[in-house]
C-alpha cells in the first residue's frame, strides 16, 4: 500500500504525495466530493462540468486535455465569458487542469508540479 491516502466511508484510497488516486478505477462522484472538501473546495455544477469533461476526454485519449483544448470546447459550449483562463481559476484555484485532473480521479498531468 501507498504511505499516502486518503480515509472516506470506511474505506482507504492509495494517492500519490499530492493526493492524486493511484488507481483511477476506484473513483466515484462521492470520492471526488470528499477530495475536493479536503482542498477546500465545494463542488459546483460548473466544476462538474469541467470533471466530466476531463473524464470523457480521458477515456478517449488515456491522457487528461490539454488547457487550450479545454478552453476552446468551453468557449463552444459556454461562451467566452465562462471559457477563459481566469474562470477557471476561479474554480480551481491550484490551476484547472491539475485539480479538475485530481478530482476526476485522474493521474497528475505531466506539465503540472
Amino acid at each position: 500500500m501507498s504511505e499516502y491516502s486518503i480515509e472516506f466511508q470506511g474505506q482507504t484510497y492509495a494517492t500519490d504525495v499530492q493526493g492524486f488516486l493511484k488507481q483511477r478505477l476506484v473513483w466515484s462522484p462521492e470520492l471526488a466530493v470528499h477530495m475536493a472538501k479536503l482542498d477546500g473546495v465545494d463542488l459546483t455544477h460548473e466544476h462538474w462540468e469541467i470533471i466530466n469533461y476531463f473524464r470523457d476526454y480521458y477515456d478517449d485519449y488515456n491522457i487528461p486535455p490539454p488547457m487550450r483544448m479545454v478552453i476552446r470546447v468551453f468557449k463552444k459550449a459556454f461562451g467566452e465569458d465562462n471559457a477563459n483562463s481566469r474562470y477557471l481559476l476561479q474554480l480551481f484555484p491550484e490551476g484547472a487542469t491539475k485539480a479538475a485532473s485530481k478530482f476526476a480521479g485522474l493521474p497528475k498531468p505531466k506539465n503540472c508540479k
